[in-house]
């Protein structure tokens, strides 16, 4: 059974569930959201390969979610909901001793060249995920929805590129064969993680008895990249910020 079919049965189980609860007079929502989200694939630190971030762009990174609650106490519920999402950037770096791999042209056509870059690095990154938030609720006495949880994605569609340009690199080692580097591209969208998982926390706040807005932090336990990825040698994580305003179905 693949992850879509695994999805779409933990949602209906859920709604089962739910209209179980609603039959015997528990409150029961649904709800339609649109955002976008504001974020990196990025470490948990700066690491010292990167020596300054010359310029970052979050790009219109858009969210689409369609979700279901219920109360089971007074202030407390629980929520579950399918989200359609954007993650992404662009950078533009200075490197000094940056491991990677590109690919150059030589006299045998493109050459893939692995060692430690200085110079320049561009990097631009779109990932479209389907995913699943899970979050346990806190319902306050004013128009404030607390909510924290997790959340696992499938990934539909990836784009990891760039170029590394204006500067040399040394070829497999910080001391191997010095070799210029006027412009060489890169592409390691086949090698993004297939599945995303982690945690998220966030807020809802109601507008009117049927509108709300709401901001969602999420920060991915699993690495962006796929197991045994080694070119590039510091961990990836997706972290974002996803701010929408949703409708929502009594």
């Amino acid at each position: 059974m693949t992850l879509i079919k695994r999805l779409h049965w933990l949602v209906f189980l859920l709604a089962l569930a739910l209209e179980t609860k609603a039959q015997s007079g528990q409150k029961i929502s649904f709800y339609a959201r649109a955002g976008t989200s504001v974020g990196a694939a990025a470490p948990l630190g700066i690491p010292a390969s990167i020596r300054k971030v010359e310029s970052y762009n979050p790009g219109f990174q858009p969210a689409l979610e369609a979700g279901l609650g219920y109360r089971f106490a007074p202030k407390l519920g629980l929520a579950a909901a399918l989200r359609f999402e954007q993650k992404g950037m662009r950078t533009d770096a200075r490197v000094k001793g940056y491991y990677t791999t590109i690919n150059e042209a030589g006299s045998n056509g493109i050459e893939a060249v692995t060692g430690y870059f200085t110079g320049r690095v561009r990097t631009k990154i779109r990932n479209r995920y389907l995913t699943l938030p899970l979050h346990l609720t806190y319902h306050s006495n004013n128009d404030f929805t607390l909510k924290a949880g997790g959340f696992v994605s499938l990934l539909l569609n990836s784009r990891f590129t760039g170029d590394a340009r204006d500067g040399y690199i040394r070829n497999e080692t910080p001391v191997g064969e010095r070799e210029n580097i006027d412009a060489a591209g890169y592409d390691f969208s086949g090698n993004v993680r297939r599945v995303n998982a982690g945690i998220e926390i966030g807020a809802d706040y109601r507008l009117s008895s049927l509108l709300f807005v709401s901001a969602n932090l999420n920060y991915a336990l699993t690495p962006l990249m796929e197991p045994g990825f080694r070119s590039i040698d510091f961990g990836m994580h997706n972290i974002y910020l996803n701010l929408g305003i949703g409708y929502r179905f009594h």
